[in-house]
């Protein structure tokens, strides 16, 4: 009998630090084996991960992780801001490449519908709201938008951080910021059936960063 390989194996097996081994060893496959188990049983399943790659390599470790859990009927999208992804078309990925922080880069993907989004792109929270805006109407019914590492930014904002505008979601009211207006966030706040912060493992940074480092919006 062959042996289930779990997502928090493939992560392992292909360096991706969304497993519990490879860098940060974030473990957010914990929190994704239920939710992507249940995503494989839809019909004409389709993924987008932001963000590619966080070792300065031309590989996509996440999006093999994918493909192999999700298999060749899958359709796997990538999208990052640098050109050398684009040679990742020729082995079953559709790759995008822009700024996920200009709402004309991300026209395309908003035109195409995902079961799965997740930004693990910049971090900055302003980049992580305008793509939030741009994308949560690609989200199939039932589908998940997910940001990841929100306990790490980039460089200082003058915004409200995309974690303070999460944890005023789950509590039922409408976060706003430059790029999130009042309108948005009560409309996202009713299509949505479920919202979740949940924690990475790392042990590389202080346990009350972490413990609110993934979110997951479910739409209903």
């Amino acid at each position: 009998m062959t042996a289930i390989v779990s997502l928090t194996d493939l992560a392992n097996r292909y360096n991706s630090d969304k497993g519990d081994q490879y860098k940060c060893a974030h473990n957010y496959t914990k929190h994704y084996q239920t939710i992507f188990e249940e995503a494989k049983k839809k019909r004409g399943f389709a993924l987008l991960e932001i963000g590619l790659n966080r070792d300065d390599t031309a590989e996509v470790p996440s999006l093999r992780m994918y493909q192999d859990f999700f298999g060749n009927k899958a359709k796997i999208y990538g999208m990052d801001i640098r050109p050398e992804f684009k040679k990742f078309n020729e082995e079953g990925f559709t790759i995008f490449i822009g700024d996920q922080s200009k709402p004309k880069d991300l026209a395309e993907l908003g035109k195409l519908s995902f079961n799965i989004i997740i930004d693990d792109g910049s971090h900055a929270s302003s980049h992580q709201q305008i793509s939030l805006r741009e994308l949560w109407k690609s989200v199939k019914p039932g589908g998940c938008y997910i940001i990841e590492d929100l306990h790490w930014q980039p460089f200082v904002e003058d915004c409200p951080s995309s974690r303070s505008l999460c944890e005023q979601w789950l509590d039922g009211k409408a976060g706003v910021s430059q790029f999130i207006d009042n309108e948005w966030s009560e409309h996202f706040l009713a299509e949505c059936q479920s919202l979740a912060l949940l924690p990475s493992y790392s042990t590389l940074h202080p346990a009350h960063l972490t413990e609110k480092a993934l979110f997951i919006a479910q739409k209903k």
